[in-house]
């Protein structure tokens, strides 16, 4: 009799006010602790994914799907073969670095080389990140010696990046230029200060390198870029500095690196 009152007690009102017969809920629950384990289990499978094992390949960088074909924009280098590339190249440099020592007899200084190389094996865009030389035609004659190369071809993706840095000595035994007092310098950038706004194409920071000859004018200037798209700018800003006139550093010409 008790087991009887404790069964009917379980059959109470539901939230409708309807009379739930015993004997379904007595299914019902059975069919939920029947489901409980598959309910479980999906309810795992679906959160942890299948630990991946040494063997299997990576995903691969292209995905299709319909009417799409889409492939990683950036391939990796073989970094033996850049640098290999780039050791090619050191005589090229070299002599460009020689040839515009007959124009600035102390030229020399540090650069850091971007390239950008195609699915080909070719360079598609080169510019310097950082160059303190100071003579522009020197720069695009090392950049044209870089585009000359037979270079790596990219692999998982479209392009490959490399980067390089130099240091070159002036190739001429000869006194090195003066250092230029940043008062003079400001002098003579205030004239020009709308001109080299108008030049730039790209936001960020220009660095200029340039040095000026005993009577004020400038004998040479090399402009690098924030980024590969203000390339466009630099011929531009490194004809506006040559054709500034600046105080006189005194009796030996001077050199200044300087942001723009």
């Amino acid at each position: 009799m008790a087991r009887r009152l404790t069964l009917r007690r379980l059959a109470r009102r539901g939230s409708y006010g309807y009379l739930y017969p015993l004997n379904m809920l007595l299914r019902v629950s059975k069919l939920a602790w029947l489901a409980l384990p598959f309910t479980l289990s999906l309810a795992c499978s679906e959160a942890t994914p299948a630990a991946k094992t040494a063997d299997e390949k990576p995903d691969t960088e292209e995905r299709r799907g319909p009417g799409v074909s889409m492939s990683s924009e950036i391939g990796g280098l073989n970094e033996e073969k850049v640098d290999a590339a780039f050791k090619s190249s050191l005589s090229g440099l070299e002599r460009c670095l020689q040839q515009g020592s007959t124009r600035v007899e102390f030229l020399g200084g540090s650069v850091s080389f971007f390239v950008q190389i195609d699915a080909g094996g070719k360079v598609d865009a080169a510019y310097l990140e950082k160059s303190t030389l100071g003579d522009r035609d020197t720069e695009k004659c090392m950049l044209d010696a870089l585009r000359a190369k037979k270079w790596p071809k990219p692999v998982g993706g479209e392009h490959g990046l490399a980067r390089k840095s130099f240091d070159f000595d002036p190739p001429n035994d000869v006194r090195a230029p003066a250092d230029y007092d940043e008062e003079h310098l400001n002098k003579g950038l205030g004239k020009i200060s709308d001109k080299l706004a108008s030049c730039k194409s790209s936001k960020g920071s220009y660095e200029a390198t340039m040095y000026v000859a005993t009577d004020g004018t400038v004998l040479s200037a090399g402009v690098t870029p924030p980024n590969g798209d203000g390339e466009t700018s630099v011929d531009c800003l490194v004809s506006t500095l040559k054709s500034a006139s600046f105080p006189s550093p005194g009796s030996w010409p001077a050199k200044v690196t300087f942001t723009l």
